[in-house]
């Protein structure tokens, strides 16, 4: 038997069955093409990220590991369904969970309708019909736990974190004390009072990966780097002085994507791009 399940909002908030013994989210997708989270790559259409082995993670739900016993939860009382946080479906016995961040603009407390269903005849018409305290579910979810195989499915991070409290982990953001670090590079020549607290979020992932990358280079590699950002981004390198400037977030995107080697030709026409996201062949 399937059942869906509310999670209301708050330090305090709980667990309440809406439906019972109805399929909320019939078709699962397949999740062949799966992939350990990259905040720096973009999903194809058929893909998802993975999180291996959820039930060991610091940020799994106590509600998913235990068993699902469905008579330890009672019925959403009708004040409570403007306070939803997220809904879960589960189904499979037990084994699938799907989940449904909740949002205001998911929950219609009076709303006029139009529906053209039935229209099938030139002559037929719509049907304005009116409804109150309605919730939307969408046709995808947000992201579906797997219980048997431990693995969580997600295309969006950002959709689940409010679900999976310190999921956020997964970015590989540097710290404050990694992007001094970064910034104290001899190569790197930070000017017009830019510092590491004008970093933003997607730089700060940036560093950690270009970071680690740039360590692994070697003396050869390195000596390479000046010859190829003059390819791409001449207007940040000073040959004077053998260093990069950077005095705000564009001219550090530049950089970063140099030492990430996002930049590349195309070998048949010549032109130069800029890869959103890469996969290692």
């Amino acid at each position: 038997m399937d059942f869906l399940v509310a999670k209301t909002k708050g330090k305090k908030g709980s667990f309440y069955k809406i439906l019972s013994d109805q399929t909320t989210f019939e078709a699962i997708p397949d999740f062949a093409n799966s992939r350990e989270y990259d905040d720096e790559y973009k999903l194809q259409e058929d893909e998802w990220f993975v999180v291996n082995n959820l039930s060991q993670q610091v940020f799994c739900l106590d509600f998913v590991t235990n068993n699902f016993v469905a008579t330890n939860y009672s019925f959403m009382s009708k004040d409570k369904y403007g306070k939803i946080d997220y809904i879960v479906s589960v189904q499979d016995e037990g084994n699938v969970f799907v989940f449904q961040k909740i949002t205001p603009s998911y929950i219609y407390e009076k709303q006029k309708l139009l529906s053209w269903e039935h229209v099938c005849a030139p002559t037929d018409q719509a049907v304005l019909s009116n409804h109150k305290n309605v919730l939307v579910i969408k046709e995808g979810a947000d992201c579906y736990y797997i219980k048997d195989i431990d693995k969580l499915y997600f295309r969006n991070l950002n959709a689940i974190t409010s679900i999976f409290n310190g999921i956020n982990i997964l970015y590989r953001e540097a710290t404050n004390q990694e992007v001094e670090e970064f910034f104290s590079m001899e190569m790197i020549n930070a000017v017009d009072g830019f510092t590491k607290d004008d970093v933003k979020t997607a730089n700060r992932r940036r560093i950690k990966e270009a970071t680690e990358r740039y360590r692994s280079f070697s003396p050869e590699q390195k000596a390479r780097i000046p010859s190829y950002i003059s390819k791409y981004c001449p207007h940040i390198y000073d040959e004077a002085t053998s260093q990069f400037n950077v005095n705000d977030e564009n001219s550090l995107t530049d950089l970063l994507n140099v030492l990430n080697q996002r930049y590349y030709t195309t070998e048949i026409d010549d032109e130069k791009r800029l890869a959103n996201s890469v996969t290692k062949l």
